[in-house]
């Protein structure tokens, strides 16, 4: 016991390190060699400390249906997914994700050309959606979605969706913060960030994407260190209450 508390305490430390770093790498004030180091060594410390958990770590026997195929899982695959100790690494990802997503909402909540009018938002689409002269590309080279963003435009969608995307992203960094409905967070996280590419603006949301994946795939895990340690056996899951019970 006291041996498994050492190496949660450090992994712990560890996450709160590594979040400090990626917040350091991708700092626009920091130069570029302190962004690149900085990310080196946050990756690095996640995955010796990944390596070093997940050695203690004895799976369970997999209960393999006749309509699932019979093959055995990765070792560090099923910690990941499954394991109370992979917490803290995702505790470092959801500090450094959570923190990144606040901070948007909140500026975004102080600037009166979202807060007030949606005028921001409004000349981010009047961009994204325009055609230049060839041999210039557009900012949206997806035919449907340039589509969808001029109705919007048309119809001034964004004196409202400027309100749900700041308060989108308040909520979704909170969420990820505390731990709370992490997978859902990071669900609608995901939405934002692909509805931003998909604008052209590429910026850090492929980063945010691949973490935000990382999140829901082990949504057992990522927030156990967090609100859902309760929420999540209190609320249970949609297939888990269809499920019929057995005798006792």
């Amino acid at each position: 016991m006291e041996n498994r508390t050492v190496r949660l305490t450090v992994a712990f430390v560890v996450a709160l390190l590594g979040a400090f770093l990626l917040y350091t790498a991708g700092n626009p004030e920091s130069n570029p060699g302190t962004a690149f180091w900085s990310l080196l060594a946050g990756l690095l410390l996640f995955l010796i400390t990944l390596f070093v958990l997940q050695r203690y770590y004895r799976p369970g026997v997999d209960e393999v249906s006749e309509d699932e195929i019979p093959a055995r899982e990765w070792k560090v695959a099923r910690f990941l997914r499954r394991a109370r100790d992979a917490a803290p690494l995702f505790l470092g990802i959801r500090l450094f994700l959570g923190w990144e997503w606040l901070q948007a909402g909140l500026h975004k909540l102080e600037d009166p050309a979202w807060s007030a009018s949606g005028e921001a938002l409004r000349g981010f689409w009047e961009r994204a959606a325009a055609l230049p002269e060839p041999p210039a590309r557009p900012a949206i080279t997806y035919p449907l979605y340039r589509s969808v963003v001029q109705f919007m435009l048309d119809n001034q969608w964004e004196t409202w969706f400027s309100q749900a995307i700041k308060f989108g992203e308040i909520l979704v960094g909170i969420g990820l913060l505390v731990g709370g409905l992490t997978a859902i967070a990071a669900f609608f996280g995901l939405l934002m960030n692909f509805s931003f590419v998909y604008a052209g603006s590429a910026s850090s949301n492929p980063t945010f994407i691949i973490l935000g994946l990382f999140i829901i795939i082990g949504w057992r895990v990522a927030g156990w260190w967090g609100l859902d340690r309760v929420l999540l056996p209190s609320l249970g899951t949609p297939w888990e209450r269809n499920r019929p019970r057995t005798g006792a």
